[in-house]
């Protein structure tokens, strides 16, 4: 996509997030979009049908480039132990990739909410899985079927995502990524301090990653 397409289209996105908070989605119209946007209706039509189709395209380009983050450092000769190891920079950049695109999360929450994009998302995932990038999963999956795994994983970086579009904390991506791997390996009982026993040290896994980048 051009600066020019790219430009337009983020002051569509901005006069969007502007109006859904002032007039709500549905009662939006193209016209309203357009005015606040700055731009004509015949330029509107030549990036989207309609307003449904905009929010289709917006959901479709923010599961694309999250994607593409956790492609980033997957590794599919990995050992399930090194997928572990892994995940934690997998984790910053698609946090990063949230943080980036906020406004667009924002709107999708607003209108097609969290279940729409966890669907999307969990399908993702769920074709990762498939690509052969564990080679242990039929040995993890006599415990865990990866339907219910990816269920849990994409609610929990939706939840935190979630957590902060309504919060004043400033995401960081990479303090966020360790507090997530923390709760996924740990549990969220244990890690609450709900469940006793020894918990597995993050930070060593963290820095297990940077030994062997």
């Amino acid at each position: 996509m051009d600066r020019r397409k790219r430009k337009t289209r983020l002051a569509i996105q901005q006069a969007v997030a502007q109006l859904i908070t002032e007039k709500g989605f549905e009662s939006m119209t193209i016209l309203d979009i357009t005015e606040r946007a700055d731009i004509n209706r015949g330029t509107f039509y030549l990036h989207f049908v309609d307003k449904y189709d905009m929010l289709d395209q917006f959901e479709e380009e923010l599961v694309t480039k999250i994607k593409q983050a956790v492609l980033e450092h997957l590794a599919y000769d990995a050992s399930a132990e090194d997928l572990i190891i892994t995940r934690y920079p997998t984790l910053v950049n698609v946090l990063q990739c949230i943080s980036d695109e906020k406004q667009i999360l924002e709107i999708l929450f607003q209108t097609k909410g969290i279940l729409s994009l966890q669907t999307q998302m969990k399908d993702v995932f769920l074709q990762l899985f498939q690509m052969d990038v564990l080679r242990d999963m039929e040995t993890i999956s006599t415990k865990v079927s990866p339907d219910f795994f990816v269920t849990i994983l994409t609610s929990n970086l939706l939840g935190f995502a979630q957590y902060f579009l309504v919060s004043d904390e400033e995401m960081n991506p990479e303090k966020l990524a360790k507090t997530m791997l923390n709760v996924l390996i740990n549990g969220p009982a244990r890690v609450g301090g709900l469940l006793k026993g020894n918990m597995i040290n993050v930070d060593e896994i963290i820095a297990q990653y940077d030994m062997k980048k």
